[in-house]
């Protein structure tokens, strides 16, 4: 546990606050590190965004690159946490696919200072932080390959290469992010999604995957679905 500079052991606290006030001192980086640049940033200035003491922020990370690459890996573990449960009762492979698209969008919706900040940022990583990025993205990922595959065995989809698919509907996402300064004026949330269901999942429809297109029993509501991440972040 890292001690303040004058040698005085942090300050501790409940462990019942552990996370959410962790959630809040990231939330005060993100908002520095996109406003002035994580190196113009100090560890003074993250406790005076936050309204905590500088040594309550040493209590959780080690230096500010600890937080930072907390921060980088925040809304890539809620991803891995949540999309499970939101993904696991999708009646067929389709509806998991497009679940999980609408999902992902919502959270490049909710978080788009984090992961704009994620390509900004990500280079000032030490190279294992940014391995352990890698791997976590990675992770999350494979809600896409294994519905794509699902979908391409079940005769719902043509042949596509997953790999680069995948990375596809993630990169889709990720665009409502670092370019809302462009969209935001012209297009709702629910426009840029439906424009990515047609760009990225209807042309790869077989027939029997157009019928099940139609069927949007268990599909997630946008709305539903963008306050269950809310809360979610404020946990």
């Amino acid at each position: 546990m890292t001690e303040e500079a004058n040698g005085a052991p942090p300050e501790k606290e409940p462990p019942r606050m552990s996370e959410k006030r962790r959630a809040q001192i990231v939330a005060a980086a993100v908002r520095l590190f996109s406003r002035k640049g994580y190196f113009q940033t100090t560890i003074e200035d993250i406790a005076r965004e936050a309204n905590v003491s500088k040594g309550l922020i040493y209590l959780y990370f080690k230096d500010k690159n600890d937080v930072l690459f907390y921060t980088l890996r925040f809304v890539l573990e809620r991803i891995e946490r949540q999309a499970p449960q939101l993904l696991e009762r999708s009646a067929h492979p389709l509806l998991a696919l497009r679940n999980a698209f609408r999902f992902y969008c919502a959270m490049a919706d909710n978080h788009k200072l984090e992961m704009l900040l994620a390509y900004r940022s990500t280079m000032d990583l030490l190279p294992e932080q940014r391995l352990g990025i890698k791997v976590e993205e990675s992770r999350n990922s494979r809600v896409f390959r294994n519905a794509l595959e699902a979908c391409i065995h079940s005769g719902l989809m043509r042949p596509v290469n997953t790999d680069i698919m995948t990375y596809q509907y993630m990169m889709y996402a990720h665009t409502w992010a670092i370019k809302n300064w462009a969209f935001r004026d012209q297009y709702r949330f629910e426009d840029f999604l439906a424009e990515g269901e047609k760009i990225l999942i209807e042309p790869f429809l077989t027939e029997s995957g157009k019928a099940k297109l139609a069927d949007e029993v268990g599909l997630l509501d946008l709305e539903t679905l963008r306050t269950t991440i809310r809360d979610a972040a404020e946990d």
